[in-house]
């Protein structure tokens, strides 16, 4: 229902929106997270990788499949792709959602 302030009806359709799109953006970012991190241990550990190895694979697995179902969402709603891809995206966020909260 709309917002009322003196007689005014303000709609918040808009920002309803964009929070629901951070929102499946960041679940999106974090499950990949969790793919990609899970990923590279089975692949450490089944090629009898170092510590220090599997770790490094979980890690830059976990950022690519991350970013890259980050972007599903973003894309989905509008956003072009170097727009999702973070051209616009304060630098070191690996969740682009994060920075459309602000």
């Amino acid at each position: 229902m709309p917002a009322t302030h003196g007689g005014h009806h303000h709609h918040h359709g808009s920002e309803t929106s964009l929070n629901r799109t951070a929102f499946s953006a960041t679940v999106h970012c974090l499950t990949g997270c969790a793919i990609g991190e899970v990923l590279g241990m089975v692949i450490g550990t089944a090629l009898g990788w170092t510590n220090a190895a599997t770790v490094a694979v979980s890690v830059v697995l976990a950022f690519v499949f991350g970013y890259a179902l980050t972007m599903l969402p973003l894309i989905r709603n509008g956003l072009a792709l170097p727009t999702a891809g973070g051209r616009n995206v304060r630098p070191r966020d690996p969740c682009p959602a994060r920075s459309a909260i602000d």
